[in-house]
């Protein structure tokens, strides 16, 4: 499946989403972010087809869904689409996971948030489609902890994401939480909580991309990765 967008999507405000200390995961926000990078938006009517238009309509291979036991003994539960998309996007302003749980070194830590982006642009030019952000591969993923006892079954992590990116994220990143690999070593030239990289632009060439939200780990929070991508 291949959605394809040249109109300009503006989301004006703030997306906010606070991470609480009880350890408890509110996926709205990511959902919202996964229709924002991984889908384009558009405007369409219902229309009613002929016997001989939905004869000509099939589909194969959208979806694909399995589950994975872990070596820790959580299980990974993953939904690929197979969905590519062609956008550009602009936000005014995107704010996730407010807390202060991250910032290890500090004896007194302070809140702050894990992703602070605004003006963002997420590809080059509305008036030019051959620089629109490109996804394929879009994917979404959760870790469970006793996933087959419904009483002790817990939700330790959600994940979205794309095998494939590829264009520019340009904004203010006020605060970066994540990691940006420029050459796909997994040795990343970016890799830290709260990160403030200033006005840059992230440029993807067939980067893995995902975006994550976890209740333990060193990627606690939200989490953001690049493989592939270039800061300038």
């Amino acid at each position: 499946m291949f959605l394809q967008s040249y109109q300009e999507a503006t989301v004006a405000g703030k997306i906010e989403s606070g991470f609480s200390r009880h350890k408890t995961i509110t996926i709205t926000v990511t959902a919202i972010l996964a229709g924002l990078f991984l889908s384009t938006l558009c405007q369409a009517e219902m229309k009613a087809l002929s016997d001989d238009q939905l004869s000509g309509i099939y589909a194969e291979g959208f979806s694909d869904f399995t589950i994975t036991p872990g070596a820790d003994g959580t299980h990974d539960t993953m939904a690929w689409f197979n969905i590519r998309t062609s956008s550009y996007i602009e936000i005014d302003s995107m704010k996730l996971g407010y807390h202060n749980e991250y910032d290890y070194k500090n004896p007194i830590p302070t809140d702050g948030w894990d992703e602070d982006w605004t003006g963002i642009k997420i590809g080059g030019s509305k008036e030019d489609p051959s620089k629109d952000f490109q996804t394929e591969g879009a994917y979404l993923k959760a870790n469970f902890s006793h996933i087959d006892d419904p009483a002790q079954r817990q939700l330790n992590s959600i994940e979205f994401g794309a095998t494939s990116v590829t264009g520019d994220i340009s904004a203010v990143f006020n605060s970066f939480s994540g990691t940006i690999d420029d050459s796909g070593d997994n040795t990343p030239e970016y890799n830290g909580h709260n990160l403030n990289l200033g006005a840059r632009t992230i440029s993807c060439n067939e980067s893995a991309f995902s975006i994550s939200l976890s209740l333990d780990g060193y990627d606690k929070g939200y989490w953001v990765n690049f493989s592939n991508a270039s800061v300038y």
